[in-house]
């Protein structure tokens, strides 16, 4: 208990801390660009208006919002509440909800994007800015607001995580820690300590035994996955990062970092995962992409864990049961050069600038992060927010989960710098994801994809980089 009441301690520091400058160690390769770039004072804060206390006033005219998010039920009854509370308060406001999992959402966004028909409020992914870069004028800028309170916020999470350009496009709705979901009626079952510190070869390895003792059971449970989760991001990228200390792409030039050696080496690994048996094949866990929690393997006690954003511990913990759920840190490159953990805004929330009504919308941005009943709805639906006024309101209602808090722990003690945009770019995203399938499904060898992924990859990058 000791520990999880310093873990929880720590993560309501995070706002200050990991997203307010907190990019890396020395044994990064990116952290000496990273951190004389966070080290100079942002445009994000300095540009604000500074009538952010003066909240406008809000018109008593009839006003219709829509807003759009992703996640689990309990994050939509959360905000659900939480926007009836809002009209309850301005009874003129209707908000009407339209959300949905994760799975093909950024696609419909997109979409509507391209009609003209988007949301007037919209959660979005900081990964897919790469994708909104030429859109970026239909984003409301934020600091030209009154309402929008932008000083709650770190200037380095605003500069990197909010902003295009010199727009600040959104607000940090939660800091995101990366870790492991475990089951622990799984591990009990197989005698694994909870606080095991996990390679990615003891994955195989242990994850062999166990599904070969037990044909039922797998240690791991992913999916082919999108941009931002799955076996490409969650396994070989976390895996070159892990084992070289530096991310495969190059934002700077559009080019790979990674060898054909150490490529070869995370595409044996993704390989043994499935073929040892140590994870589910993946067309099963395909069938629950963005739903993992659903698997029936993972509600029957037949998966050891899952890897995810600490955003998601609730839909994990409710299936199960709190008395069947812990977290753990991610599994690292045996030998490898670092042991960095990714983080990251949970997601942000922008404002159509398209809107008729960008005021009211602004208004509910800055109420739905910062009200004292807002934050308490919501809790740590979207993890622990990113606002400091809002995660010391939590704090001070005992509010915040503690796995949440232990996952967003594991990422201050050892903060990752930010993964370069590019790598999370959809068209780039498919490819790499195409690659990993086939090498799951035996259609390609580890030393071919590898190859595969230097020409295939590459040369997305080369037309994406001429398009810019």
């Amino acid at each position: 208990m000791k520990k999880r009441g310093l873990s929880t301690a720590l993560a309501v520091t995070l706002a200050a801390a990991l997203l307010g400058g907190c990019t890396g160690t020395a044994g990064s390769k990116e952290t000496a660009k990273t951190t004389e770039a966070t080290a100079q004072p942002t445009t994000a804060a300095t540009a604000q208006s500074s009538g952010t206390s003066e909240k406008a006033k809000i018109t008593d005219e009839p006003v219709t919002l829509r807003f759009a998010w992703w996640g689990s039920d309990a994050r939509h009854e959360a905000t659900l509440n939480a926007i009836k509370k809002y009209q309850e308060i301005h009874p003129n406001v209707t908000i009407e909800g339209e959300y949905q999992g994760y799975d093909g959402y950024q696609q419909k966004l997109m979409t509507q994007i391209a009609g003209k028909t988007e949301p007037d409020l919209m959660q979005l992914d900081y990964n897919w800015y790469p994708d909104l870069e030429a859109q970026s004028n239909i984003f409301l800028d934020l600091k030209g607001t009154k309402t929008v309170d932008l000083f709650v916020y770190s200037e380095n999470v605003l500069k990197n995580y909010c902003s295009i350009g010199d727009k600040v496009i959104a607000v940090p709705m939660g800091i995101n820690g990366f870790g492991i979901m475990i089951n622990k009626s799984f591990f009990e079952k197989h005698n694994l300590p909870l606080d095991t510190k996990w390679t990615w070869e003891k994955v195989v390895q242990e994850g062999k035994r166990i599904h070969e003792e037990n044909p039922s059971d797998y240690l791991l449970g992913i999916e082919s996955g999108t941009s931002t989760g799955g076996i490409g991001p969650f396994v070989v990228s976390a895996y070159l990062y892990s084992k070289t200390g530096q991310y495969w792409a190059n934002e700077d030039d559009y080019t790979i970092n990674s060898s054909k050696e150490d490529l070869t080496s995370a595409f044996t690994i993704l390989k043994d995962l499935f073929d040892s048996g140590a994870a589910q094949p993946l067309g099963e866990a395909s069938l629950f992409t963005g739903q993992m929690e659903q698997n029936p393997k993972w509600l029957n006690g037949e998966l050891g864990f899952t890897i995810d954003w600490s955003a998601t511990v609730g839909k994990y913990k409710s299936a199960v049961g709190e008395e069947n759920f812990s977290v753990g840190m991610p599994p690292f490159a045996e030998n490898g050069d670092n042991q960095n953990i990714s983080y990251k805004p949970a997601m942000v929330l922008a404002v159509s600038s398209r809107s008729p009504h960008t005021d009211v919308a602004a208004d509910f941005v800055d109420w739905l992060m910062n009200d004292p009943e807002a934050v308490k709805i919501l809790g740590t639906q979207r993890s622990v927010p990113a606002s400091q006024k809002a995660s010391e309101i939590l704090e001070q209602a005992n509010a915040i989960d503690p796995d949440i808090a232990q996952m967003c722990a594991f990422s201050s003690e050892n903060p990752a710098p930010p993964v370069p945009l590019i790598q999370g770019n959809t068209e780039i995203a498919d490819v790499v994801k195409d690659i990993c399938e086939q090498v799951v499904y035996g259609q390609l060898s580890p030393e071919a994809a590898a190859d595969k992924f230097l020409s295939d990859v590459q040369a997305k990058m080369a037309v994406l980089k001429a398009a810019k």
